[in-house]
């Protein structure tokens, strides 16, 4: 049997979600101020660094240069210009829908 303070806990994070799913069963979440975690659902993950600009409360920023590898056990798998486009798509989407502003350069390209 769960205890008040579990049943509190899943429905604040129900209601307060950090995670956005897209159709294909990928997922990002809020990780900490730091970074966000990209998953696949076939268990494909990255942590991706994001960074604040330099007025705070102007949003985000994400070097494109920083979507470049898969967390371990699959490290040692390259990833695709196309994956990469793909997984940045997602963060704007990821952005766009918990209203997060977020800049991206390009400087070192996806």
């Amino acid at each position: 049997m769960r205890t008040l303070t579990e049943i509190l806990e899943l429905l604040f994070r129900r209601i307060f979600s950090s995670r956005v799913t897209f159709d294909d069963g990928a997922y990002i979440e809020f990780l900490n101020r730091e970074a966000i975690m990209y998953t696949e659902k076939d268990g494909h993950r990255m942590e991706v660094v994001w960074y604040f600009q330099q007025e705070r409360m102007k949003g985000r920023m994400l070097n494109a240069s920083d979507i470049n590898h898969w967390d371990a056990p699959h490290e040692t798998e390259r990833l695709s210009l196309k994956k990469k486009e793909e997984i940045q798509l997602k963060i704007v989407e990821y952005c766009r829908k918990r209203n997060i502003p977020l800049k991206i350069n390009q400087n070192d390209s996806v």
